[in-house]
């Protein structure tokens, strides 16, 4: 989503382009040092609640994941997940520049991008997950300028699982494909990620009244077919190819449902590689 926000006053010429919808501040003229900073939103967005910092660029995410779960659709033990994600950004750019002169631009987003999701049981341990969501994201700031976009992803999960005695070992690996695009004229950008992921979980041998609190730990490999690009102020590009995750969530062994959500989660993840590094809040191995 290419935000664009106004002008930052200065008595140089240049351009920055921050957050996708796109920030303008004027900067000193030299063609060998990058100025053109585009937040990679689309990776940003689905990250789902984290957020990282890069050469001065900050960016969070904040999801709020609604959802509702239709079963035996289509055929007796499938389910339909109806997907309604509300997302806020927040996203900051504070760099300085080679004559010391000091930039600083502030901008926001909400995004809502609804779809659905059909799990569809693969023989005894696997469940396969096809997906598709399409919304629209608007941004603030200003003088704001294209700052409607469209958002998509579209792929597939599956995660198959393995119980030795009260372990629960899942294996899940994904393909998904994810963009966005301004409603008018401006920068889109889109991405493909690979990944393979593995969680072990296991009870922690109490109970809090009916709870039986247990604990997941999983690690997560990504490959990114074309790599992701991460611009920074006055320096090359970041590249990405390859990315790892560990990271951890907590929930019950036995099925409990906590403001209408059906066995809830909730961890942590560390995402690192590339020369990028990432923290995010899971509701649970991602798959």
């Amino acid at each position: 989503m290419r935000e664009k926000t106004g002008t930052v006053a200065t008595a140089c010429a240049g351009v920055i382009l921050f957050s996708g919808m796109a920030a303008r501040a004027q900067v000193s003229p030299e063609p060998t040092l990058n100025r053109t900073v585009n937040l990679n939103y689309v990776y940003a967005a689905e990250l789902g609640f984290g957020g990282y910092s890069l050469n001065g660029l900050t960016a969070q995410v904040y999801t709020l994941p609604l959802e509702h779960t239709f079963h035996d659709v289509l055929r007796e033990g499938w389910a339909l997940r109806i997907l309604a994600p509300i997302q806020l950004g927040l996203y900051s750019l504070k760099v300085t520049d080679t004559n010391g002169e000091r930039i600083s631009i502030d901008q926001q987003s909400v995004a809502v991008v609804p779809g659905a999701e059909l799990e569809i049981p693969v023989g005894n341990r696997t469940v396969l997950k096809p997906f598709a969501q399409f919304g629209v994201g608007h941004a603030f700031g200003v003088d704001v300028g294209s700052s409607n976009s469209y958002i998509f992803l579209a792929g597939a999960r599956a995660v198959s699982q393995w119980h030795t005695g009260a372990t629960t070992i899942s294996l899940g690996n994904a393909i998904i494909f994810a963009g966005d695009s301004p409603i008018g004229s401006g920068f889109s950008e889109h991405y493909v990620s690979l990944q393979l992921g593995v969680e072990v979980r296991h009870p922690l041998g109490f109970k809090i009244g009916t709870l039986a609190p247990d604990l997941g730990l999983y690690t997560i490999y990504y490959n990114y077919p074309v790599p992701l690009v991460f611009n920074r102020f006055l320096e090359p590009d970041l590249k990405i190819a390859n990315q790892g995750e560990i990271g951890f969530s907590i929930g019950s062994a036995t099925q409990f449902r906590l403001l209408g959500l059906s066995n809830p989660r909730i961890g942590a993840g560390f995402i690192f590689g590339g020369g990028l590094t990432v923290l995010r809040i899971n509701f649970g191995f991602p798959f």
